[in-house]
């Protein structure tokens, strides 16, 4: 029989229990690193517990489960226990140990970033998906000095506002819309303190593991300096190119490989053969070739033998050789090599010296056999400067260092005198001294070419007219300005002679028509005044020849008047209120003699009510220089036509000229049966300066003067008429109303009613016996005296009790200025009206500088005259 119980099953502690299915749990679910060691230590006290519990039921003798195996199953899930939780803590180190280096490897990686972003030049971005930005890095905003999103916006869209070029950034932009990565996209601004800058970006696209697309990253860099050294090597390589071209040298450059790089057009006109193969690209055997194949290869070889030969000589840089090449004119060449091992060749046209040469061989053969051709050369070229009819100077902005003799003899200098000295102390121009004429010269070194006109200032105080002209040049390796002067002293004098030959010649023409027309006129007077003498007691025949006096005399002033305006003996240049169509039609008198035999002349100015507020000098001048050019423009003859209307311009006409007035306008028009104004100088005909006649026979300033007294008068000139149909300018004045009739003026008085007493002076009687009755109508006391001597003597008589003076200008013994000055030392406030018919605005201003004194012109009107001293009376 065996032992109680053993038939029933084992029965455990809860603790027991616990541990047990702790350790069972911890077998099946394995944990790792410190999670593993956390969850076998329940286990393992569990374990150890149970131990104690299986010893404690060995100690009481409890039947049941043998007590030496329950121990033993016991011992071993305790060391099972033990050894699983070791293992576990050795993992739980090994992984410590792993992530404390994963985590300093990523602390150098970022380390290495920052140090990498730091000195990089440039900037790192990223953006999303819907190419907003992420971030920016703060290179940018160092560089930019502001917030990077105010610039460059809140997507990558934005930056098309940044890229100049429409076209370019629509290639950028569906580049970024693909989701495609892009390359050197530039950008350019102002930045916030005023400078341009230009920054370019790269970026590639960051897809998922999916493959879509999720957003940028990039980068960028200031790219501001490397465009601006851009646009400086383009604007010198511009620059090399005109200097090259403006040199009288022919100048090429070849490549290290024999590429044509500069080609002037000096050195083409050269090689007129080959002119057409001279173009960057060409290389030199090309170019030897075609010039052997068309004609410039008069051998029996081989051709290419012959380019082979060329070619090695080119490359060997022989010294400078003389040639004649195909243009027919010799010139000295020579090449040289560049630092990168390119070729230049340069032309020197000595055609001049190679003359003289061939006529002095015969008579230089021993010199020709001791001295080499560049020694020989140079002394010509100095024979040739010394021989010149012009003065050389070499000036380097501080001192000449050269002259020749021609210069010497110009300055009035011996010519080892001129080395070391100034150049200003011999220059001049009017209210120009020779530092600012020297200022404007000294741009010559600098490559800008000058030419003036002044004056030479010999030692002797002698006075020549010189023509400079300055142009680079080097002195001792820096810069100069070679001078050439030309005294054209005695050329000025000539045309001076010739201009008032031809000035007498035109007055002479303009003499014979005036006299026609005064003749006229004295005719009208004296037929008239006969006529009313014949029969004085028929007053309504007197009175219609005295009318008829009176417009003849009136047209005669007229005459005088258009004469004075002519030769600018006007006192004044303001504006008044002018009756055109009388100033019109007296043009004819000034036209009969300055227009061709073979032109008429059709004047059409019958609106006498026709006004406009100008100054008649400058309108008349105006006028005739468009009917002087309208003669020029018929050679032929032809009819110059001049009208007067008075009309409202349409709208288009104050369209075109925005700053006047709408409203009624005095047009001028001055038409021709000429050729007409072409299209393409229509723009230019009112500019200054600008002429279309031969050189001497025009200044280009007739029309622009026309256009200054449209504009000085408030209105307009325009060109009508189409190219080939004869040409008419057209004068617009703003329209005014004419002038009021004078009133009748009171008696002239003084203080308290009294009459006037007048000092009349003037040495034509019958000037004199005119004023004496005006003004004596007008209740005036009137003393008359002959000259200024006489007109002292009666002031003196009188005691000086005069309340005005009335004087003629030009008279003999004493004029009527020198009168003002006698009579100012006996009473400074006396009032003095001058009457002249020939005075000049220098000369009224002389006259009437001091209060109390003013000027009219001859023939005075009554009213004109007493208006005068009324107003000098009541000052």
């Amino acid at each position: 029989m065996g032992v109680a119980g053993t038939d029933r099953p084992l029965r455990t502690t809860g603790a027991a229990a616990a541990a047990a299915a702790g350790t069972m749990a911890g077998a099946a679910q394995p944990l790792s690193g410190r999670s593993r060691l956390s969850a076998s230590l329940p286990g393992l006290l569990a374990g150890l517990t149970g131990i104690g519990t299986l010893a404690g039921l060995f100690s009481t003798g409890q039947a049941g489960w043998p007590v030496a195996g329950a121990l033993a199953a016991a011992s071993g899930l305790a060391l099972w226990s033990a050894r699983r939780a070791g293992t576990a803590a050795g993992a739980l180190a090994r992984s410590d140990a792993a992530l404390r280096q994963a985590q300093d490897e990523l602390e150098g990686v970022s380390v290495r970033s920052r140090d990498f972003a730091a000195v990089t030049p440039g900037w790192f971005w990223e953006t999303g998906s819907d190419h907003r930005y992420l971030s920016l890095s703060g290179g940018l905003t160092t560089l930019l000095g502001c917030d990077p999103r105010t610039v460059f916006g809140d997507s990558l869209l934005d930056l098309g506002l940044l890229v100049a070029d429409e076209a370019t950034w629509a290639e950028y932009r569906a580049d970024i819309e693909a989701g495609r990565p892009f390359q050197e996209l530039e950008v350019s601004f102002a930045g916030v303190d005023g400078r341009d800058l230009v920054l370019r970006l790269n970026a590639v696209p960051v897809r998922g593991s999916d493959g879509r697309f999720r957003g940028y990253r990039g980068c960028g860099v200031d790219a501001t300096a490397e465009t601006l050294a851009l646009v400086e090597a383009r604007f010198m390589q511009a620059v090399v190119h005109d200097a090259i071209d403006s040199v009288s040298e022919g100048f090429v450059l070849f490549s290290a490989d024999g590429q044509l790089l500069i080609c002037n057009e000096q050195y083409r006109r050269a090689y007129p053969t080959i002119a057409d193969m001279l173009t960057p690209g060409r290389s030199f055997a090309e170019i030897l070739r075609a010039a052997a194949e068309r004609g410039g290869y008069e051998g029996e070889g081989d051709i290419g033998a012959w380019v082979e030969q060329r070619l090695t000589r080119h490359l060997q840089h022989s010294a400078p050789v003389d040639g004649r090449l195909s243009d027919g004119r010799w010139y000295r060449i020579s090449e040289h090599a560049t630092g990168t091992g390119g070729v230049v060749k340069i032309l020197m046209d000595i055609t001049e010296l190679k003359t003289r040469e061939e006529e002095l061989a015969g008579q230089t053969a021993r010199l020709e056999q001791t001295v080499g051709a560049l020694r020989e050369s140079e002394l010509r070229y100095r024979q040739l400067v010394e021989l010149a009819p012009y003065g050389i100077v070499i000036w380097d902005r501080s001192a000449i260092r050269f002259a020749n003799g021609a210069a010497a003899a110009i300055l009035g200098v011996a010519a080892d005198a001129l080395e070391g000295r100034p150049l200003a102390g011999f220059l001049e121009d009017g209210g120009a001294g020779g530092e600012a004429l020297a200022t404007t010269l000294a741009a010559a070194a600098d490559g800008e070419e000058r030419r003036l006109e002044c004056d030479a200032l010999r030692p002797t105080g002698e006075r020549r007219r010189l023509e400079v002209a300055a142009s680079p040049a080097v002195y001792a390796g820096g810069p100069a300005a070679l001078l050439v002067l030309n005294d054209i002293t005695d050329r000025r004098r000539v045309e001076g002679e010739l201009q008032r030959a031809q000035k007498m010649e035109a007055v002479g023409r303009m003499a014979g028509g005036i006299a026609h027309e005064f003749n006229n006129m004295l005719t009208a007077i004296g037929g008239f005044a006969h006529l009313a003498a014949r029969n004085p007691a028929d007053p309504e025949r007197v009175l219609t020849c005295v009318q008829e006096i009176a417009k003849a005399s009136e047209r005669a002033a007229a005459l005088t008047g258009q004469l004075l305006d002519f030769s600018h003996r006007r006192v004044t240049d303001e504006r008044e209120v002018v009756a055109v169509a009388p100033l019109v039609r007296d043009l004819r008198v000034f036209l009969k003699p300055l227009l061709s035999a073979g032109i008429d002349v059709a004047i059409r100015a019958d609106d006498d009510t026709a006004h406009a507020l100008v100054n008649p000098v400058t309108l008349n001048q105006a006028l005739l220089n468009l009917a002087l050019n309208g003669r020029d423009a018929m050679p032929d003859g032809g009819t110059l036509t001049i009208s007067l209307t008075a009309e409202t311009p349409d709208g288009a006409f104050f369209a075109r000229h925005g700053g006047l007035k709408p409203g009624r306008y005095v047009v001028i028009r001055v038409a021709d049966q000429g050729p007409g104004v072409p299209a393409g100088i229509r723009d230019r005909i009112w500019e200054p300066f600008f002429t279309t006649k031969e050189p001497g026979k025009g200044t280009g300033l007739g029309l622009w003067m026309v256009y200054g007294t449209a504009q000085q008068s408030g209105g307009a000139v325009e060109l009508e008429g189409e190219e080939g149909h004869g040409a008419t300018f057209a004068l617009y004045l703003p329209a005014v109303e004419p002038p009021s009739a004078p009133a009748r003026l009171d008696p002239l008085t003084v203080a308290e009613g009294e009459s006037a007493v007048i000092l009349l002076v003037d040495d034509e009687e019958s000037v004199r016996r005119y004023l004496r009755l005006v003004l004596e109508e007008a209740g005036c006391t009137v003393v008359e005296a002959s000259d200024g001597q006489e007109a002292l003597e009666r002031y003196d008589e009188a005691g000086g009790l005069f309340d005005a003076v009335v004087s003629d200008v030009s008279m003999p013994r004493m004029n009527g200025l020198e009168l003002a000055r006698a009579l100012e030392t006996r009473n400074r406030f006396l009032p003095i009206l001058f009457l002249t018919g020939y005075a000049s605005r220098e000369t009224a201003a002389g006259l009437t500088a001091q209060e109390g004194r003013q000027i009219v012109m001859k023939p005075v009107a009554p009213d004109q005259l007493l208006s005068a001293l009324r107003d000098l009376l009541a000052v």
